[in-house]
Order: structure tokens, then sequence, then C-alpha cells
């Protein structure tokens, strides 16, 4: 563009362009219609003088329909920008290089950089002027894209919707009117990208970006924030049940599975919602407490959402200073073990027991674990909670050795965190050798989020713990994404039932029940089920041969004072507490030996 206005130019200041009786030279004529970009000859009234063919191909305009006429392709609210222009122009100034706008003949508008030069007649007077205008609306397409669109899921990123946010939070009159900003976050998502790899996981986002888009509709702007996380803003709301509305239609959206080829997904997602102006009057209050909400959500489990709330805040500082209190918790003794019997299911003999941490707060009296443990976790106390709970097992359970009312086994929970510490198999063969507890006696539980993950490493760590003969159960079996097909490859001997199979008393849940016990039982392992609470229950559970069970039928988890009263009146009783039968694979390793 910057050569052809130098020709130009040149043309221009010679005097040779335009004569008085308004004739063009035939040398421009030539010239113009050779160049590829819309060039426009107007006087100083901005009547039409003259288009070169560009002109006609980029703006639809044919010559003999505007010749003469004012120019045609400048938009109603931009014709002062234009006069002000040409008045530089009437003053020797030329413009290069002005990104705007111009109007094509069927109304569609291009973005252009307009370059406007003075026409010069033959006594060197200024008499119009030329303009030359590139269509660049492509190239700016692909730098928005760039800029404003997410390049995964092809729907506007963050960038693009604060922006679009604070422009329309900023409207005069805006806080008259109620609008929504909702925060929408894939529940466990992490768990997939670890174990089904970053392809099949930027394949669920852009599926999940799909239906959102096809459930948000016309009602809301879309984008993706970043990660697994998307935000939908709401710009007219009459009422609050519009939003619930809205929220509600999301979350069942989630409700069919993700199927990518021979892999099928179940997933659910948590919502953070507040409403404009009564959860805040900036965008940065609206987005702060829009993720409180949204915090709130995921800790009620996920597949949930939540409104924001004042008081809200609150909690996170409450968990702030919970941290700073756990930290001590250890050292003052605050921390106690609870012990749950487990079951023989057929027999009701003790077969072994679970132990459970419990903080006795100074301040708040008991403090739930669901509550402390994401904080341990979240502050880096986990190991050190983790392993203070196991020797302390294992102390109580050599203790019941010398009571004579020992059961069998000893489980106790390990974080995921804790298997990512490379000294946690040296640390357990020194508890055991310190309390004189045998290997097979001590039992470690693993969530499922161990399953999915399955990297070498972990791999590696639970394959060494289970050579020196610590067995390991998977705990809350069914409620992630893990597979039974995980079972064979890992060294699992028992299985858990997750408690909401249990309880929630549905057929589809006693399906699940029989095909995790046969499928378990197939592959050697042992099965025990949680949340046994009444004698229903337990008929389903002996219905689908179940090898164990624990739960508040047989007892409440309690401290160790009472475990031993309990144990010991269970064995008045004439209670066999030397129940635990072999795991299905130490009967097929003994069968063979």
């Amino acid at each position: 563009m910057l050569g052809v206005e130098i020709e130009l130019n040149k043309i221009c200041n010679s005097g040779e362009l335009y004569s008085r009786d308004q004739k063009f030279s035939r040398q421009f004529d030539v010239f113009i219609d050779h160049i590829t970009d819309a060039v426009d000859i107007v006087d100083l009234h901005g009547n039409l003088l003259k288009v070169n063919h560009s002109f006609e191909s980029i703006y639809g305009w044919k010559s003999s329909e505007i010749i003469g006429k004012q120019l045609p392709i400048i938009p109603e609210e931009l014709q002062n920008e234009v006069v002000s222009l040409h008045e530089k122009v009437n003053n020797g100034y030329k413009v290069q290089g002005w990104e705007t706008t111009r109007i094509k003949k069927d109304g569609t508008r291009i973005f252009v950089h307009v370059s406007i030069s003075p026409l010069v007649d033959e006594h060197g007077g200024i008499c119009g002027h030329i303009g030359i205008s590139r269509d660049i609306t492509a190239q700016k397409k692909q730098v928005n894209e760039l800029i404003f669109i997410d390049q995964l899921t092809h729907i506007p990123n963050r960038i693009y919707f604060f922006n679009k946010c604070k422009e329309e939070l900023n409207t005069v009159g805006t806080l008259l009117n109620k609008k929504a900003l909702l925060i929408v976050n894939i529940d466990r998502f992490s768990q997939i990208n670890e174990s089904f790899g970053q392809s099949l996981a930027d394949r669920l986002l852009r599926e999940v970006a799909v239906r959102l888009l096809a459930s948000i509709s016309q009602e809301g702007l879309l984008a993706r924030l970043g990660g697994d996380e998307f935000a939908v803003f709401i710009n007219e709301v009459t009422q609050k049940r519009d939003v619930t509305r809205l929220v509600k239609k999301i979350l069942l959206l989630f409700h069919a599975p993700f199927y990518f080829g021979h892999d099928v997904f179940e997933v659910s997602a948590s919502i953070g919602s507040v409403i404009f102006p009564d959860d805040g009057q900036t965008f940065e209050q609206l987005l702060r407490n829009a993720n409180t909400a949204l915090d709130r959500a995921k800790k009620a489990g996920g597949n949930t959402y939540r409104f924001y709330e004042r008081g809200m805040e609150s909690s996170k500082i409450e968990r702030f200073f919970l941290g700073k209190d756990l930290k001590k918790a250890i050292s003052q003794g605050e921390l106690e073990i609870y012990y749950q019997p487990i079951i023989h299911t057929n027999t009701a003999e003790i077969s072994g027991l679970e132990a459970l941490i419990r903080w006795n707060h100074p301040r708040k009296g008991w403090v739930s674990p669901t509550e402390f443990i994401p904080i341990a976790e979240e502050t880096g106390l986990i190991s050190s909670i983790g392993l203070w709970i196991m020797r302390k097992a294992c102390d109580d359970f050599k203790k019941l050795h010398e009571f004579k009312i020992a059961p069998k086994k000893i489980a106790v929970n390990v974080s995921p965190l804790q298997l990512e510490n490379r000294n946690l198999t040296k640390q357990i063969r020194g508890i055991l050798r310190t309390t004189g507890l045998k290997a097979e006696w001590l039992e470690l539980e693993i969530t499922e989020s161990v399953i999915v993950k399955n990297n070498d490493a972990t791999k590696k760590v639970l394959s060494d713990i289970a050579h020196m003969g610590v067995r390991i159960s998977i705990d809350d079996f069914g409620t992630g994404y893990s597979s039974l097909n995980y079972l064979k490859r890992l060294p699992i001997h028992n299985v858990k039932i997750d408690k909401s199979f249990i309880q929630s008393g549905k057929a589809e849940d006693e399906a699940i029940i029989k095909a995790i016990i046969s499928i378990s039982h197939e592959l050697q392992k042992c099965v025990i089920a949680e949340g046994i609470e009444t004698p229903q229950h337990l008929e389903v559970l002996k219905r689908n041969k179940c090898d164990y069970y624990q739960g508040y039928l047989a007892s409440k988890p309690m401290p160790f004072n009472h475990l031993v009263h309990y144990l010991r009146e269970q064995k008045r009783k004439g209670v066999n507490l030397y129940a635990m039968e072999l795991t299905k694979q130490d009967k097929s390793t003994a069968d063979s030996t």
C-alpha cells in the first residue's frame, strides 16, 4: 500500500493527474485500474469523480451508479470523522494507515486501512482528495481470533469475556438492570487429564463447550476462562429463578455420558453464581464472589450449584485459621484415632479394624475429617498427620495383641499425596519395626484417584508396599472414574464399595454392587461394603455374596479405651476375633504351594 501511495503522490504532485475540464490523464486511468486496493477520487464537495476496478469489486458499487454522488461507503456514525480527515488534507496533510470501517453495497461492514492524499490540478492547487482503502477484514478476524478466541474450543476467551462484561457493567443505567455471572467448573477433570492424557481431555473440553453453547443459546455470553473452567454472563435478568433455571439446565446437560470411541465418561460440573448488583457492583467483585460460591459447590461434593451469600468469605478466613490450628494439633494432643470394626458378612466375626482420624479442637469441639483433611492436603500437613495416624494405629494394634484381643488386621487410610513421597515405603518399614507389627497385619486404604492416576511412580510405591507384605484396599470404589481393569494391573487385595450404593436402596445400585462383587471375585479380590446401617443393607450384601462389611449396624467408630472394652466383651460372648480369611489371592498362592 505504501508503494501505491508513493506512485500516486508523484502523479498528484506533478499536476498531470487532473485538469480544469475535469479530465484524468490516460496514464492515471491505466495505473489505478492495476491497483488491487480500492481507489476513490472526490472533489472538494465530496462528490465522486472516479473509482477504480478494485473499488467496484470490493464495495460492490458500479462506477456508473455513484459517479457525481457522495461516497456511499461511509457509515452514518463516521461521517464527521471523514469530514475532519478531509479538512486535514485540505490543509496539506496526508492521512496514512487510518484503521476504520466501511460499508459495502449489500450492507456488510468491513475493516479497512485508509490513506488520503490531496488531489492537485495543473496549477498546483488542491481540488479534491484521492483515497486508497485496503480491505483488512480477514487479517482483523485472524488477529481477533488469536487475541479474543480460545484456540481449543473456538469460543470467546478470558480476555474477551472480561472486557465485554466490564463494558456491559459500565453502561449508563446499568445499576437498574439485574445481570448474572456463572462460573462452571468440571468436577475431577484433573483425574481425566492425568489418566487418559491431554488429547482426550481436550476433546472433552471441546464437547463440553458445544453442549454449553447449545444450552445457553441466546441467553448469555459463554467463554472459556482457562483449564476446565467456563463462564456465562447474562445481560438481562428479571428474577433469580430465571438464573436458577439456566443453572439447572447446564447441570442437566452433563447427565448424558460423553463418548470418545470406546471410552465412555460420566462427567459432572459445579457452578458458582452471582447476581448484579446484589452480589457486587464491579466485575472484580462479581468474579471473586462467583468463585467463592463455586468453592462452596465443590465442597458440597460437586454436581451442584451455589448462589453467593454474604458471609461466605468468612469461611475462607476460617479455613485459614483452621489450618494454623491444625499445625499445632498433633503436638498438643488434639488428634485422636477412632476405630470401627470390620465384620465377616456371613459369620458376624470381627475380622479387622479401620483407623479413623478425629480432631477435638479446643474451641470448636469436634471438627469433621471432611473439613480438615482437605486443609491438611492443601497445607502439606497430610504427610506428617498420615504418618502419625499410621504409627499410633500400629502401636494401639500391638497393644491389642498384648491384651490377646486383636483381630487379624488394622486398616489405615493413606492420602494420594502421601503416595508421592518416595520415602513412604521406608517410613512404613520403620513403623512396623518400631511397633513390632507383622506387615500382613497392616492394610492401607487408598482412594480411587490413585487408581485413575496409575502413573509409574505410584505404581512402584504400591508394588514396593505390597512386596513388604502390607495389604492394599481401594476405598469408596465406584464413585470416580476408576476401571475394574486397573485392579489387575495394580497390587490391590481388597475392594471397598462406597456406602452411597448400599444406602440408596435402588435396584440399579444393587445391580452395580452385584457387578463389582462378581468381577472382584473373578480377579481374586475380597470385597468390603461400607455404611451398613440396617438389616436390609446387610441382606443385600448376603444376597450378593459380599465378604465383609462395616457400619453402624455393627458398631460406630470408637476411641481406643472403648475399643478395648468392646473387644473384651465380644470375646466374652464367644465372638471370634481372628476370623479374617486369607484373601482369594492368598488362597490361590497357598494351593499352588
